[in-house]
């Protein structure tokens, strides 16, 4: 018997949390009757649906990129994504803690006591509430509210912002009913634009707070973009992702052993990984059946055929492509790619023999600086990412910022090279280690991610100098390793996504997912959902093109 068949069926592009769990969910069980998976299938001589993950890296994670430093091989520093929403983030929720039945732990993150380094005053998180101790010049109306919740820190200044502006959003703070009110809230009626998500969140803020109340915010919430100027209705949801109440929970082994616990079921149910093939650009193709597929075209000059392609790609990645065929080259998808930002993030761990900063009384959570490091996380010890370092042990610093602190963290970083010299500036060398390879392959997955990070002497040095400094401190033990990651790098642009103003994501997120209607390449990933900034949204967009697109059913472990 002869079979007209392609390469593939299924081929994914993008190995990051949406590529791989697409892949997992495709080969994870039976196929429903009518769908196109299970037709596809059924053309196949085996009668087996043929899919294939190709990644341009020589890693599956994308932006989870767990890492192990040698000085301390037991506790595992999250260098990309490091945490999720429970039981809010229904589908990351039952996938870690269902589906793969990883363990878990609540991470630390505002704890009493903890400094707030502000304009060059240190104070203590306990002081954020209490306006006369602040180095801002807050109105009158600001100060006796702030006074009257003491505890509070002036990045609640922004919900009280939004609660002015809104007043029937608190009733669905609680619930899973806000993004439903934000469609409904009418802005400024008498400019003719009245829905939220016309409007930039920064240009409403502006409006209902004092210059000095909005800077005090930004500073204390820790991400500067979550004052930016991005879609009103999508930045005012991922707001209320950071109040006080909300409960953040990390995976014990690492991030990035999801994206590793769903390949290695992707391969043992029949499933292809392909790493260190990057795609440059692909055409449309006709089977010898009538129908049409995708022809791949990779940078090794191979090509595949498929079926289907699915772009699990953020939006510079797809800006990478060479801009042709019947996706890459519509001029609304072109106009629909640039919907949303990407947000600069960056992140620097040094690691000490000693915990110094203990002697400031602070030893879990985060401290907040103005400074460029802006959020510093100490960092908890052991496999399971629980114990609190005892002050002679050694012990990892976080530093966490976004956006405009970025590029004065790029001015020191180790790949950018001079166009006088094509010189890099010297790596940080610290005290050599002797612990030994480690034998399991993700132990030594997340080894390799730890020294293919290298920080350089000079970023070295100055998140010392900070950290020092706002701590109150002249003198502190030396670093003895480093490692960062600065996400606005290609291929990813930035490490996470906002939609921009006058564009409505609830009608986008569908489109995007299949740009072109007679055409079967589908799109998922953080970048174009309704959950951006979080893993959660990748699934999201993943179920959307499984479901609504290719006719899958909803996974049992999704419910509840």
């Amino acid at each position: 018997m002869e079979c007209d068949e392609p390469d593939v069926d299924v081929a994914i592009v993008g190995g990051g949390i949406s590529g791989v769990y697409s892949g997992w969910r495709l080969l994870g069980g039976p196929l429903p009757a009518a769908s196109l998976p299970a037709s596809w299938a059924e053309g196949r001589c085996d009668r087996k649906l043929k899919v294939a993950l190709f990644e341009g890296s020589d890693r599956i994670g994308g932006r989870l990129l767990s890492a192990r430093s040698p000085h301390l091989p037991e506790t595992t520093a999250e260098i990309g994504g490091m945490r999720y929403v429970a039981p809010a983030q229904r589908l990351v929720t039952g996938l870690i803690e269902k589906a793969l039945n990883l363990s878990w732990h609540d991470q630390a993150v505002d704890v009493p006591g903890n400094i707030a380094f502000l304009r060059g005053r240190l104070l203590r998180t306990s002081d954020l509430g209490r306006p006369a101790a602040l180095p801002y010049a807050l109105d009158a109306s600001e100060q006796a509210w702030l006074a009257a919740r003491g505890g509070q820190s002036p990045a609640a200044l922004i919900g009280r912002a939004l609660q002015q502006l809104m007043p029937g959003i608190a009733e669905h703070l609680a619930g899973s009913t806000l993004r439903e009110y934000l469609a409904t809230v009418a802005i400024d009626r008498a400019t003719g634009v009245p829905d939220l998500w016309h409007h930039g969140l920064w240009n409403l803020l502006a409006k209902m707070m004092s210059p000095d109340g909005y800077a005090g915010a930004r500073a204390t919430i820790g991400y500067d973009c979550l004052g930016g100027n991005y879609n009103a209705l999508d930045l005012t949801a991922e707001y209320f992702n950071f109040t006080p109440e909300v409960s953040y929970r990390m995976v014990d082994a690492g991030y990035e052993s999801v994206p590793w616990s769903l390949r290695t079921a992707f391969e043992a149910a029949g499933g292809e990984t392909v790493l260190d093939h990057w795609l440059t650009g692909f055409e449309r193709a006709a089977f010898a059946d009538g129908s049409t597929g995708v022809r791949l075209v990779f940078r090794n000059g191979r090509t595949r055929l498929a079926r289907a392609l699915l772009l699990a790609m953020p939006r510079r990645s797809l800006e990478l492509l060479r801009p042709e065929g019947p996706v890459l080259a519509d001029p609304a998808f072109r106009r629909d790619l640039l919907s949303v930002s990407a947000v600069p993030l960056f992140k620097l761990f040094l690691l000490y023999r000693e915990c110094w900063w203990q002697e400031a009384g602070v030893s879990k959570g985060r401290s907040l600086t103005d400074m460029p490091l802006r959020q510093c996380y100490y960092w908890l010890n052991g496999s399971d990412g629980r114990t609190v370092p005892h002050p002679n042990d050694p012990a990892l610093v976080m530093a966490y910022d976004d956006l405009l602190n970025v590029t004065f963290w790029s001015g020191l970083d180790t790949r950018r090279h001079t166009a006088e010299t094509g010189a890099v500036r010297p790596l940080f060398v610290g005290v050599p280690a002797t612990a030994e390879v480690p034998d399991d392959p993700f132990g030594k997955r997340l080894r390799q991610n730890w020294e293919a990070h290298s920080a350089t002497r000079t970023m070295v040095a100055e998140m010392h100098r900070q950290l020092k400094m706002m701590h109150g401190v002249d003198q502190a033990p030396e670093p003895v390793d480093a490692a960062y990651m600065d996400w606005s790098r290609d291929p990813y642009g930035g490490g996470v996504h906002f939609w921009n103003p006058n564009y409505e994501s609830a009608r986008l997120v569908r489109r995007m997912t299949q740009p072109v209607d007679d055409f079967p390449c589908y799109l998922c990933g953080e970048a174009y959902s309704t959950n951006q900034t979080w893993v959660e949204g990748a699934l999201q967009t993943a179920e959307i093109v499984l479901q609504d697109r290719l006719g899958l059913h909803r996974a049992e472990w999704q419910d509840g």
